[in-house]
């Protein structure tokens, strides 16, 4: 009996050895479980990030916010813009050192010399957008569909309107006018080498005179007093005397839209001559290899969009094109899309533009 009893409470000490055990663990699980509960309240609430879907572009180049906002309702996918270099070959070298390793997932606004450059370098991935039935088909310069035309940014002479009513002077209507004596001095341009727009005129001056002429053409220029500045901002805002800044030149090759720049209660003092414009377009595509190929896609569609297209031209000052995109108010009048401006077709150009400017440069020293 009394062996019995030791037993008893042998069995009832470790019993109540076990029960405080568990109740300690029970305790602190309770614990943990409660400060965990107090923690970090972002932590707890986060969510897993938007997928995302980076453009490479060059300079400025942006996508106003409530684009952005659109863009992530109606896809789910954040747009972020990466850039790199100041212009069109800073981008293209980038993308060239990159080819098959990209560092985004789309590249943006490439003319169509560059295009071509990185066209054969293989950095973009074919891909036909569903809404490139719209008028983008007719710039393909590409047989594989690798890249999408996103933008016209056309060339013209601009002419400073005011500049010439108050001398009672005769506008010019002609390329070959610009190089007769009546308009000596008159005349800025930017650097053919180092800017598209002067290189979209130098291409103008091939098309128009062909492989014989375009030189003689440039050597009457420069004889003429024609102006060569270094980049467009300097040939426009202060060479011009038709922007709003301080220049005395009456004549300046700039982007077609430019006249739309200076509207002023509906008109504007600017406008361009027809028969000097030459069509830019800028491209946009898929990079290849590119770890979001689906996202890419998405993109390219929205960029093609009636929505998108609607604000190139506020938003960049260019054209859409896209067929029937709306102008701002005033474009109509004062910077209409050229139906007929003056192009060479964009293989031309990549086999022979490195000859052109070793040409153009010898004869502007």
């Amino acid at each position: 009996m009394g062996t019995r009893l030791a037993r008893r409470r042998r069995g009832g000490i470790v019993s109540e050895r076990v029960s405080r055990a568990v109740s300690r663990w029970v305790a602190g699980a309770l614990a943990a479980v409660l400060i965990a509960a107090c923690g970090d309240p972002v932590e707890r609430a986060s969510v897993p990030a938007a997928p995302a879907v980076t453009v490479l572009a060059y300079g400025g180049w942006s996508v106003p916010p409530e684009l952005r906002d659109a863009f992530r309702r109606q896809t789910g996918i954040e747009l972020s813009v990466r850039h790199v270099g100041a212009d069109a070959a800073a981008l293209t070298e980038h993308l060239t050192a990159t080819a098959g390793k990209p560092e985004g997932d789309v590249a943006v606004g490439l003319p169509g010399r560059y295009a071509k450059r990185a066209l054969a370098a293989e950095v973009f991935a074919p891909y036909t957008s569903p809404e490139a039935n719209k008028g983008q088909h007719r710039f393909t310069i590409d047989d594989q569909q690798r890249l999408s035309a996103l933008d016209l940014a056309d060339v013209c002479v601009n002419v400073d309107k005011r500049w010439f009513a108050a001398r009672d002077r005769t506008l010019p209507t002609t390329l070959g006018d610009l190089a007769r004596p009546e308009y000596a001095g008159l005349m800025a341009v930017p650097d053919p080498s180092r800017t598209e727009p002067g290189f979209a005129f130098l291409l103008a001056t091939i098309e128009r005179y062909g492989e014989t002429g375009w030189r003689q053409y440039w050597a009457r220029l420069r004889d003429n007093g024609a102006h060569v500045a270094p980049s467009l901002k300097t040939a426009y805002k202060q060479r011009f005397s038709g922007a709003s800044a301080s220049g005395s030149l009456p004549l300046v090759v700039a982007r077609a839209s430019s006249p739309a720049e200076e509207l002023d209660g509906g008109t504007s003092p600017v406008t361009v001559l027809p028969d000097t414009c030459f069509r830019m377009v800028r491209y946009a595509g898929v990079l290849d290899e590119t770890a979001h190929p689906d996202r890419a896609h998405r993109l390219i569609d929205f960029l093609l969009s009636q929505q998108f297209q609607a604000t190139v031209a506020p938003t960049y000052g260019t054209y859409p094109t896209r067929e029937r995109v709306e102008l701002p108010d005033g474009w109509r009048n004062v910077a209409p899309i050229r139906t007929d401006p003056m192009t060479l077709p964009a293989s031309d150009v990549h086999a022979n533009e490195r000859r052109w400017l070793r040409q153009w440069r010898a004869v502007w020293r």
